[in-house]
């Protein structure tokens, strides 16, 4: 398992927040979480399919997480031939009338969505802040994460993401 102390010197080796290394690697470990559609319907993260999946811890009401929203949906969009898939998960207590508002604001299409009505997904996720986005290999194992804002165009980064989804056991 990864210490504090590795990370950060992973981070410092690759140049800092904002580039590529903002996608940290981790030792590949089991994830099951369970989130629901606009419908109510449960989606384990078992369900997912065989692509990488980026599940992408948000909230209407955090600033970067709306900043960074349409990257995220272009990279779902120019990524998707890759075997590359987003699934937004928004953590917001009011539930679907402020998640809609917010995706009708930021004119978000392509991602697919859903809620963590009572966070339990992100609290068996460990995630501390957002936005944080935890990458699951085609196995369903968290083999990566960035936290905090992604710079999601940066060639590097989408040559990374191809490289997990190439390799792994994918």
């Amino acid at each position: 398992m990864k210490t504090v102390a590795s990370i950060v010197l992973a981070v410092l080796l690759a140049g800092g927040p904002g580039h590529a290394a903002d996608l940290l690697l981790v030792d590949p470990k089991p994830v099951a979480v369970t989130v629901q559609d606009r419908d109510g319907h449960e989606h384990a993260s078992s369900d997912w399919s065989d692509d990488l999946v980026l599940v992408h811890f948000w909230a209407s009401w955090c600033g970067s997480c709306r900043t960074e929203f349409p990257a995220i949906e272009t990279l779902q969009r120019e990524m998707r031939r890759d075997g590359v898939k987003v699934a937004a998960v928004s953590i917001d207590r009011m539930g679907w009338p402020v998640i809609d508002r917010t995706l009708s604001a930021l004119e978000i299409r392509d991602v697919a969505v859903f809620h963590d009505r009572d966070r339990q997904a992100a609290r068996r996720l460990d995630i501390v802040g957002l936005p944080t986005t935890v990458v699951l290999d085609g196995r369903g194992r968290e083999v990566a994460r960035v936290i905090g804002t992604g710079n999601w165009n940066d060639p590097a980064l989408r040559d990374r993401l191809r490289s997990l989804r190439t390799s792994g056991g994918l």
